[in-house]
């Protein structure tokens, strides 16, 4: 995880626990730290973390071997250039089928209303009383 992400996020990690990573163009970095336990909802699904936190990657979250190991992940490709995951919940069995997007083309976040949301409201305005 990028350490910009985990700041933002408030995802505190152990400064005490590091390792090399090598990255795609072969660079070998140290580690800031591990942030444990860190709670990723996919779907409705939560799966808890060990997440390495890293100075400036390449990417904000990689997810890789451990995580696709952990949720039995499985990726279909489609002919349009499409690709999705779906992942199973390690302790209660349910999946789901999640999108992937095209770099820098994140998915366009919508609010979900409720029934409050939708009713019409009506302000309250201070009115000084006259005595």
């Amino acid at each position: 995880m990028d350490a910009e992400v985990a700041k933002k996020l408030a995802v505190p990690w152990d400064p005490d626990i590091t390792i090399q990573m090598q990255s795609a163009n072969r660079t070998v970095e140290k580690t800031l730290g591990l942030a444990k336990n860190v709670p990723f909802n996919f779907g409705g699904i939560t799966i808890y973390l060990q997440v390495h936190v890293i100075w400036d990657p390449a990417y904000k979250v990689l997810l890789g071997r451990p995580f696709d190991v952990l949720t039995g992940s499985v990726v279909v490709n489609s002919t349009d250039g499409g690709q999705t995951v779906t992942i199973t919940d390690p302790n209660s069995g349910r999946r789901a089928m999640l999108p992937t997007f095209d770099r820098g083309k994140p998915p366009v976040m919508m609010k979900m209303h409720t029934e409050e949301d939708l009713q019409p409201k009506t302000e309250k305005v201070f009115q000084p009383s006259m005595i």
